[in-house]
């Protein structure tokens, strides 16, 4: 009996492993134990680089509820799912100079399980769980204990990844080296962004200034407004709801892509995931990743249902708290997205009480270079730096994947440069 529980210890271990299924890429997957009856599951790639050496970053997808193995195959991850169950190899995975890894939280989130009492419904107790997946994470790779930690996501993570910093920075857990969190794209102040909906909209010729006047800018000023009051969910979303849909229609189908305006929304997250969804449902690959038995979704209801009264909730206090701890912030916004555009992610950085905070107003964009051409427009001030990318939606590394990659090395590499050169 002792020697079965030691090999299924040594099992729980986040052992590194290549299959062609998977291009040979050095990868480990694992689970992370939570709570009796809920898991976080994770998918871990070694850098291409230096493996015992590189930093760790962790990705984590939006939602709330949505699966990162969303930015794993459709992002940044090493490879791309073709038409034929295949995949394709991505020269600008985010492993190219970091150790990756993919995380499926809160619980009840792609493969990760968890029974209906075990969801979070607050960012406080989604921070203590992920504090709980980071010891578990390190408990099964070891290598990485004290190792340069960066947090990055894009969407709602812009809720989770203030929650879990602050969360961390209470804890002061001498295992955990974080050095900085990068938000992509994010919903990180709904009072401050949800205005800014219809002036992006009015800039992008998505409605007329008639329609802007008149039914938008008023409603969405009211939307913000109670959210500042902090009136009723009820009230609240009817009136943002409102606001929204005077600019994107009130059909199943928005009038565009709101991830990216210059697309046509196809499917619930306007993108056709077809082949994704097909690939992790097949049982060689539920086998391959150790979640045999266990369904994989894009995004979960119940998980998004849970976190209902989070929604309209702001965090920037809590970036805020961040960078006045000496974690620095990187915050960049694809141009052409809609849901969570730059204009409000603009304002609601500028906007942020902080010691910097008339620093940072004052300073000038200057030209982000990559590889000799201009990407976007940057602006700083101390460890906070705002970066608008050119050309791209909501998915900032599916549409310029060079440019996300270099944006990363950079963060990570603790320079402040904006010429950068990808090798």
């Amino acid at each position: 009996m002792k020697q079965i529980l030691l090999i299924l210890s040594l099992l729980s271990l986040g052992f590194c492993l290549q299959n062609p299924l998977f291009l040979n890429e050095t990868y480990s997957t694992g689970l992370v134990q939570i709570s009796n009856t809920s898991d976080i599951f994770y998918f871990h790639f070694e850098s291409r680089a230096n493996p015992s050496q590189d930093p760790l970053v962790f990705w984590l997808s939006g939602g709330p509820g949505c699966s990162s193995e969303l930015g794993l195959f459709l992002e940044n991850g090493p490879f791309t799912v073709n038409d034929n169950q295949t995949l394709s190899n991505n020269p600008y995975s985010w492993n190219n100079q970091a150790n990756l890894v993919f995380i499926d939280q809160p619980v009840g989130t792609g493969f990760s399980n968890a029974e209906t009492e075990d969801l979070v419904t607050s960012e406080t107790a989604l921070g203590q769980n992920f504090y709980t997946f980071i010891k578990g994470f390190l408990d099964q790779n070891p290598q990485y204990i004290g190792r340069p930690l960066f947090i990055t996501g894009e969407s709602y993570a812009g809720k989770y990844i203030p929650a879990i910093t602050v969360e961390l920075l209470k804890r002061k857990d001498r295992q955990i080296n974080l050095q900085g969190v990068a938000i992509g794209n994010g919903q990180v102040d709904p009072k401050t962004m949800y205005p800014a909906y219809g002036e992006y909209a009015l800039k992008n010729n998505l409605i007329s200034s008639f329609k802007y006047r008149t039914m938008v800018n008023p409603t969405l000023k009211e939307c913000s407004e109670l959210i500042q009051k902090n009136a009723p969910l009820q009230q609240i979303s009817q009136t943002c709801n409102l606001g929204f849909g005077y600019i994107t229609g009130f059909g199943e189908t928005p009038k565009f892509n709101v991830y990216d305006i210059r697309k046509q929304c196809l499917g619930s997250l306007c993108y056709n995931m077809t082949n994704l969804d097909n690939f992790l449902a097949r049982e060689d690959v539920k086998s391959a990743l150790g979640v045999s038995g266990r369904n994989w979704e894009e995004c979960s209801t119940r998980v998004h249902k849970a976190l209902q009264n989070d929604i309209f909730v702001g965090y920037s206090s809590y970036v805020a708290q961040i960078l006045e701890s000496g974690i620095k912030v990187l915050i960049y916004s694809g141009d052409q997205d809609f849901i969570c555009n730059y204009i409000g992610g603009l304002t609601w950085v500028s906007e942020m009480q902080w010691t910097k905070q008339t620093e940072f107003q004052s300073a000038q964009f200057e030209d982000y270079i990559v590889n000799g051409k201009s990407a976007g427009q940057i602006k700083s001030a101390g460890i906070l730096q705002f970066l608008r990318v050119y050309q791209a939606g909501h998915q900032v590394p599916m549409d310029q994947p060079e440019v996300a990659l270099a944006i990363l090395n950079q963060f990570i590499a603790n320079t402040t440069s904006k010429d950068q050169t990808i090798m």
